[in-house]
């Protein structure tokens, strides 16, 4: 070990320069606390100079082993005794610290407490600060310590709090830890530890916070925990352990908290273990393999706050002694094999927050007391075999935010109380037998954004309120028995995304969206600009299908099928991108089907019923004269019937046509000319700047000498001619020349020279193929290239994969494999990454969604990529189907059946705080 003197000499000359002035005294003087902090502050990085006041300079000004108070003492992060001026506390957390720790710690020999969480530490873990023989609380957490555990521990035989949550750290927990018999706050969660808990933990007499979660521990829960006496606080899940819950467990008597969920424990829950542990307010051990009934003891938890024993195996019925537990604000029991009713005095609980128990086979009715405490929040007990009313005060208090009740068979009416439930934000009561009319004024409901009451037996008026919706983005009616029309209002929701009302048996008119066509679909449907789904099939629709149908930016979805339509497919429909279902099957359209884009993928069913449509996918030739009718069609809903005027038509377009064709040849005739006679001495042939990606050696000019020469000619397409060309440095290069507006405006033009110069600036992977792709297709530069980045991102985070990469093909980037691939059978499994959770059926339809957006937002058409505004309000809708564990900065996702999601939290929080996540 090296002396104090050492360091103390070495450090002369540190000072002198430090100082800007010349020191004389004896290195024997310099405090050890001095050295070790200002080797401490040598060895960190700090990039926000937190530490800049630890300046030596004014400790040497006088002499320091004089002063009552030295100068470090008022450093930022230490604090002295108030008689000694000793350092008993240096706190250096939060401030983005990497580098290393300096072993000189070691001489801060009074210190107390150590703080050096929520930076950014990573490598081995500095084992000197296990000399610190009088510490007393060491703190490291958040961090990215990537070791395993020093040797050492020991040591610090007065340690009472070691908080090392959320880093890194691998290999088995450090056993040393039993010896600390003063150990009162044990937090070693969110690491990588790995092997068993040590059962000698067991003997901490007087630890009473235990955090072993979120690891790689495996094999039991040591018995020996259960002598942990003063123990208030025990989470251990989230760790693939196994075996059965310890019956010494039960000992824990004082335990207020305790989770261990989402491991491999088996077996019954022992009624011993839970009626002893009556200090209990929270108790989690969802996501288990637990079996048997849910034990009547349950009732003895009087304090209990929070009971989740969702997503088990557990059989049986709701004792009726869960009505005991007067303090219960949260009860999960979803994802079970439950069965009876649920005890009505389920709904005298008078501080019940949340109630989930979807997913299991009960029967019965709901209790309709529910929701007079004036405090429930959300209710979901969807997927059961549930019936009878909806609970009349279930929103008293107008706290319910989320009702979901989807595939029971509940009947009644809807409760009017419900249309003053102004707290109500998702509504999910589709698959029952909900009977009457829907009652006027759930429409206006200010918070209300997703309502689907599909598929009951709703009859009579449609409430026009839902046109006056502020907030809906979500409305489906189908499956219903309305026998009556939509409101004339319906389109005039503001919010309103997606809206179904297939199969409800609606009579009358579509309402216009601005004119009046009766019998038709109105053209001006094109203004439904951020439409995805248009389902009007099995009505009674006449006229002809409007081309602007085709021309919706985010449409994909058309099904028009069984009814009375005429005319054509419109051709449009072969240049819309985003389009993925079509059927327009059973009516009485002729002419051909369009050839491209999606069509050749459909089947011949969704075209079947039209004896008069033609094409290969109907194995139908189309005569001539009807080719020619789809290759010049004008405009579908202005279709002349007579020949004559139809002739005169193309006359004219003819003559247009060759004499724009005459002004275009000579036109270019003349610029080429032009071109190249001022062209040699480079003054005509600008301007031209060249912004580099990299460190090139050639410039603008050697690259423009090539683009005159007809034998430097790679190869011509629909966006310009690549040249071959030779640098005066040897290089050979290839260099595109993409086609442009001969008038270009100058602020089209500006803004490629910033995209380019924003281009050059940024280094990224993605910025290549992404670019390539606006400007190679109309050389303007807007909004819409962001969007279609934010595509090509949403596309490696699905699958995975780089956005250019040699499996794609030459030539091709990440978007031409994906839409390539959607068109396969079974191409959606090939584009989403199983690493990524697509092999559970709630993550890939999840994954699925994302897809649709990253497929719209990287349209080859710039107009018919969403804003990002549409593309948030997508998001929105595509919110995870999983319960998550917070564990602070640690996310665990679960599949799971049907029904709205949780948050769980755990990590720190003494409680357990759950969220919900949509649906």
């Amino acid at each position: 070990m090296k002396t104090p003197f050492f360091f103390s000499f070495s450090l002369f000359f540190f000072f002198f320069f430090y100082c800007h002035t010349l020191l004389v005294f004896s290195a024997t003087t310099i405090p050890l606390q001095l050295i070790s902090l200002l080797s401490i502050k040598s060895s960190l990085i700090d990039p926000n100079n937190i530490l800049h006041d630890w300046d030596p300079s004014s400790s040497f000004s006088s002499n320091t082993e004089n002063q009552d108070h030295p100068i470090w003492c008022s450093w930022t992060g230490i604090i002295c005794h108030s008689k000694t001026s000793q350092i008993t506390t240096l706190d250096l957390s939060n401030h983005n610290f990497s580098g290393t720790i300096s072993p000189q710690i070691r001489y801060l020999t009074t210190l107390n407490h150590l703080n050096l969480s929520r930076n950014v530490f990573s490598g081995t873990f500095q084992a000197a600060i296990f000399d610190l023989s009088e510490l007393r609380t060491l703190d490291i957490s958040h961090n990215s310590f990537n070791s395993t555990f020093p040797p050492g521990i020991s040591k610090l035989k007065f340690l009472r709090v070691l908080n090392a949550y959320s880093n890194n750290f691998i290999g088995p927990l450090p056993q040393e830890l039993s010896v600390l018999r003063f150990l009162e706050h044990l937090n070693l969660g969110g690491s990588y530890f790995n092997g068993t808990i040590p059962p000698s933990y067991g003997s901490l007499a007087r630890l009473n916070f235990l955090y072993l979660a979120g690891n790689s521990l495996v094999g039991p829960i040591p018995p020996q925990l259960g002598h942990l006496r003063q123990l208030q606080h025990m989470e251990v899940g989230y760790n693939p352990l196994e075996s059965t819950l310890p019956t010494e467990l039960a000992m824990l008597t004082n335990l207020s908290y305790l989770d261990i969920s989402s491991t491999n424990i088996t077996g019954p829950l022992i009624p011993e273990l839970v009626g002893n542990l009556t200090m209990l307010e929270t108790l989690l051990l969802f996501k288990n393999k637990l079996t048997g009934e849910i034990p009547r003891s349950i009732g003895n938890l009087k304090l209990l706050k929070a009971l989740d024993l969702s997503d088990n195996k557990l059989t049986g019925s709701i004792p009726e002694e869960i009505s005991m537990l007067k303090e219960l604000n949260f009860l999960g029991l979803e994802l079970n094999n439950l069965t009876g009713s649920i005890p009505q005095t389920v709904g005298d609980l008078p501080n019940l927050n949340f109630l989930l128990l979807f997913n299991n086979s009960l029967t019965g009715i709901l209790p309709q007391k529910l929701g007079s405490n004036g405090l429930l929040k959300k209710v979901d007990v969807s997927t059961n075999f549930l019936e009878g009313p909806i609970p009349p005060n279930l929103c008293n208090g107008n706290n319910l935010n989320r009702l979901i009740l989807f595939y029971n068979r509940f009947n009644d009416s809807l409760p009017s109380s419900l249309v003053n439930c102004i707290s109500l934000s998702r509504v999910r009561i589709q698959n029952n037998r909900f009977n009457g009319q829907i009652p006027l004024g759930l429409g206006q409901l200010p918070n209300l954004t997703f309502l689907d009451i599909s598929d009951n037996e709703f009859t009579g008026r449609i409430p026009e309120d839902f046109g006056n919706a502020v907030r809906l983005q979500f409305l489906n009616i189908s499956g219903n028995a309305f026998e009556s029309a939509l409101p004339s209002n319906i389109w005039n929701s503001t919010s309103l995304q997606i809206f179904s009302a297939a199969g409800s048996k609606i009579t009358g008119e579509i309402p216009d969206f601005g004119n009046s066509l009766n019998g038709s679909i109105p053209w001006d449907i094109g203004n439904c600009e951020k439409l995805i789904q248009l389902n009007l099939s099995r009505n009674s629709l006449t006229g002809i299908i409007p081309w602007e149908i085709s021309a919706l930016p985010s449409i994909t979805y058309v099904d028009l099928s069984h009814n009375s339509l005429t005319g054509t497919i419109p051709s449009n429909f072969n240049n819309c991108t985003t389009l993925e279902n079509f059927d327009v099957s059973f009516n009485s359209l002729t002419g051909p089907i369009p050839s491209s884009g999606i069509f050749p993928n459909l089947h011949q069913s969704e075209f079947s019923g039209n004896p008069g449509l033609c094409g290969g996918m109907v194995a139908k030739p189309c005569a001539a004269e009807t080719l020619g009718s789809e290759d010049n069609q004008v405009d579908g809903r202005r279709q002349q019937p007579r020949k004559t005027a139809g002739a005169i038509v193309w006359i004219v377009a003819a003559a247009f046509g060759i004499g724009v064709f005459v002004l275009v040849a000579g036109t270019r005739c003349f610029h080429a000319n032009y071109g190249r006679r001022f062209g040699n001495d480079g003054q005509e042939m600008g301007p031209w700047k060249l912004t580099a990606f990299q460190r090139l050696n050639f410039t603008a000019e050697d690259v423009l000498e090539c683009l005159s020469m007809s034998d430097k000619i790679l190869g011509m397409g629909s966006t310009g001619t690549v040249y071959r060309a030779e640098m005066p440095g040897g290089d050979i290069i290839a260099v595109k020349k993409l086609w442009g507006k001969q008038k270009e405006n100058i602020r089209r033009r500006r803004g490629v020279l910033a995209e380019v110069e924003v281009l050059g600036n940024v280094r990224h992977r993605n910025i290549g193929a992404a670019a390539t792709e606006k400007y190679a297709y109309t050389l303007q530069v807007d909004e819409k290239s962001d969007i279609y980045s934010y595509g090509v991102v949403l596309m490696e985070i699905l699958s995975g994969k780089r956005s250019v990469d040699a499996e794609f093909g030459d030539g091709n980037s990440i978007v031409d494999w994906v839409k390539s691939k959607i068109k396969s059978k079974d191409g959606i499994d090939d584009i989403l990454d199983k690493n990524a959770g697509s092999g559970c059926s709630s993550v890939r339809e999840e994954m699925i969604q994302m897809l649709r957006i990253s497929l719209l937002c990287t349209s080859r058409n710039p107009a018919d990529r969403p804003s990002m505004r549409d593309v948030v309000l997508m998001l929105q809708e595509a919110k995870p189907k999983r319960k998550l564990l917070d564990l602070d900065s640690i996310v665990i996702g679960r599949c799971g059946g049907g029904g709205d999601n949780v948050v769980v939290g755990g990590g720190e929080i003494p409680l357990a705080q759950k969220a919900t996540a949509e649906s």
